[in-house]
């Protein structure tokens, strides 16, 4: 059977990102979500497994059924599985196609593989042994009150942490993907090395001069990741780069750096999130499911939220989502609007055209919506005291990708001439937003920023990790606040695979898989410190509310510039006795 194939975020993938090391997270991201109508068609029940093809591979998912979705479309949640059947084309944006994938289904008698084993097949190695937590710790218990959430771009900041014997053993007012977060355990207390397909220790100072050595011998090094960490590792990791002459690049460029470039092009009409709170009457969900991967937004800055002039919550507002399939949010929604997939910037163009008096050109229908609701649509909008327009990566990882938030930027132009209102991309990670702040002020550009020439060059679609690792350019990688392992397409992991490739984590991710080695820091937020912006570019402080004895990311990343600085001085002057030709714990030193 064809189907067009879709993935995105699930409230149960996104409660095991940081458990990546038990096979909860695999089953999560193993299901694959299809209109019942095509299970009977295809002869299959829920929890049977189907093989779902494309150009890219072939992989085996377990059956949910779902009548959210229109028939002849398939779900997955984002992961490993979903990655393995994705190709790493990215029509010269950096963002692959997600949100769009044409392939077959058909029943398998095989059983879902793991996370890891896919992983294994593209060239990685196991799961490294993750210590069982220690059970206790000095301290006693504390409570700590007005904690910031290191989970995703609202970084609420009215969470309530319990700390006991020197670990984290509940919190309040968090939703359950920032609880699981502070929760976790999946934690590594030293260095591992991969020697041979097998883990073994090295101490701080060895795992950080190797990491210093790969950086500086590579002709074309790839920092890449960023979005998990502090604004101030980020700056850090930007003069790593330049003094090494290599690519740096993060998260934002397979998510919203369409939406970047759609800003480039037509402006930002933005607010802060406090403004939408306060004023916004109509509130719209484009492309984009909160419940799902922004739990809280709607209950503190939008739909639910009391504001000081929506008094009364969600009776003082309107709820819109517009979206493929019927979400959790669409369910909640006094309005659902269920758009052909692809068909946004159509959409777009529509609203567009009925706001400038020309609903009479129109077609019957638009995308899949009919005409009538894009004109009762762009009267609510026109007619609202103060709209606030959200948009996800259901615009920016599928056909038309910038252009569609482009579109979108200038529909809310046309709607200022009779409103007020604004739009906001829902940026994912706690501090994806923080990287395009700090990249920018520093380098002149929001992500895929190449030294190589000297001074900072930018061109997304060549200058981006997933199109660098795609074409084999890089030769060594540095991953730091992200995890590829579990988000880019099958052909950059193997890529990743050969090549030496260094991950600073906290957790053990599934980039651990391709690492020679993974050196374990801080969690900001958690165990340290550090700045992150939210996703409507307000700063935020993290506080550090338990000490592991582990360093920091800013830390390592200083120690490793300050190598690299003296390695380039030592060889300018024909010094040679910084670079040592011995292993580092098992790992042979790149050449």
């Amino acid at each position: 059977m064809r189907v067009l194939i879709t993935s995105g975020r699930t409230i149960a993938q996104g409660k095991k990102l940081y458990y990546k090391d038990t096979p909860a997270y695999s089953d999560e991201t193993a299901r694959c979500f299809i209109h019942p109508f095509d299970l009977l068609e295809l002869g299959a029940e829920e929890g049977d497994s189907l093989s779902l093809s494309t150009a890219a591979g072939e992989e085996v998912f377990s059956v949910a059924p779902s009548e959210d979705l229109v028939p002849g479309t398939v779900f997955i949640p984002c992961g490993p599985h979903a990655n393995a059947i994705l190709h790493a084309q990215t029509h010269g944006t950096g963002a692959p196609d997600y949100k769009w994938l044409e392939g077959t289904v058909t029943r398998t008698d095989l059983p879902p593989r793991s996370g890891w084993d896919i992983l294994a097949g593209q060239g990685g190695a196991a799961c490294p042994p993750v210590p069982a937590p220690s059970g206790g710790g000095g301290g006693g218990t504390v409570t700590v009150r007005d904690v910031v959430c290191p989970l995703c771009g609202c970084l609420c900041d009215d969470l309530v942490v319990r700390v006991e014997g020197g670990a984290v053993t509940s919190v309040d007012n968090a939703c359950s993907l920032g609880s699981e977060k502070f929760l976790s355990r999946s934690r590594l207390m030293h260095p591992v090395s991969n020697d041979g397909g097998s883990w073994r220790a090295v101490d701080f100072e060895e795992a950080i001069r190797y990491a210093a050595e790969v950086l500086a011998d590579a002709e074309r090094p790839l920092l890449f990741g960023w979005s998990g960490t502090s604004a101030e590792a980020q700056c850090t990791g930007i003069h790593i780069a330049e003094a090494v002459g290599g690519v740096i690049d993060n998260c934002s460029s397979i998510c919203h750096g369409p939406s970047i470039l759609g800003i480039q092009e037509a402006g930002h009409p933005g607010c802060s999130l406090g403004v939408v709170k306060n004023r916004a009457d109509v509130v719209i969900y484009w492309g984009s499911n909160p419940i799902e991967s922004h739990p809280r937004h709607l209950s503190r800055y939008t739909t639910f939220a009391d504001g000081k002039y929506r008094e009364n919550g969600h009776h003082d507002r309107t709820l819109v989502v517009v979206d493929i399939r019927k979400t959790d949010t669409a369910r909640i929604a006094d309005e659902f609007i269920r758009i052909k997939p692809g068909g946004d910037y159509a959409a777009f163009s529509a609203l567009r055209a009925i706001l400038r008096g020309h609903a009479d050109i129109l077609p019957a229908g638009v995308a899949g919506i009919p005409r009538e609701r894009l004109i009762q649509l762009a009267d609510l909008c026109r007619n609202a005291r103060f709209g606030a327009l959200f948009t996800g990566i259901g615009l920016t990882q599928s056909p038309g990708r910038y252009k569609n938030v482009r579109n979108a930027i200038q529909l809310v132009d046309e709607l200022n001439r009779h409103t007020k209102f604004t739009l906001t991309p829902m940026r994912g990670h706690w501090n994806v937003n923080g990287t395009n702040q700090t990249f920018s002020y520093l380098t002149g550009y929001p992500y895929g920023v190449d030294f190589a020439r000297g001074t900072p060059y930018y061109n997304p679609g060549e200058t981006t990790a997933v199109d660098l690792l795609g074409r084999g350019e890089v030769d060594a990688c540095l991953i730091i606040g992200a995890d590829p392992g579990a988000h880019l397409p099958k052909k950059c992991n193997e890529h990743l695979a050969t090549i030496p490739t260094i991950v600073i984590d906290p957790f053990v991710s599934l980039s651990t898989s391709f690492a020679d080695l993974h050196i374990p820091v801080a969690c900001v937020g958690i165990d340290c410190e550090g700045t992150g912006y939210r996703m409507d570019s307000i700063p935020i402080r993290l506080r550090k509310i338990l000490d592991l004895g582990l360093p920091t990311d800013e830390e390592v990343l200083s120690q490793i510039l300050r190598l690299v600085r003296e390695g380039a001085w030592s060889r300018a002057t024909g010094r040679t006795e910084l670079w040592s030709p011995v292993k580092v714990g098992g790992i042979p030193r790149a050449s």
